[in-house]
């Protein structure tokens, strides 16, 4: 039996759907992250990313900064 998944936050997407938004693949967007690329995501849970539908609309409008990669001192 499958989990059905919840749904995201309002105003938020989850990867699979952030990538349809943008009219990529769900592979394009987690290499996109993986390189510091593309719109900025953020970490719900331990295995699932979240995209702001205004970070994608800025993203695909030109405002095209690097997503933020925090670097920790180890």
């Amino acid at each position: 039996m499958q989990k059905k998944l919840k749904p995201p936050p309002s105003g938020w997407l989850w990867s699979a759907e952030a990538a349809d938004y943008l009219g990529v693949c769900v592979t394009t967007l987690y290499r996109w992250r993986r390189d510091n690329y593309g719109p900025k995501g953020k970490p719900h849970g331990r295995r699932r990313y979240i995209y702001k539908i205004a970070d994608l609309d800025a993203w695909m409008n030109g405002d095209r900064e690097p997503a933020e990669r925090v670097l920790t001192a180890a």
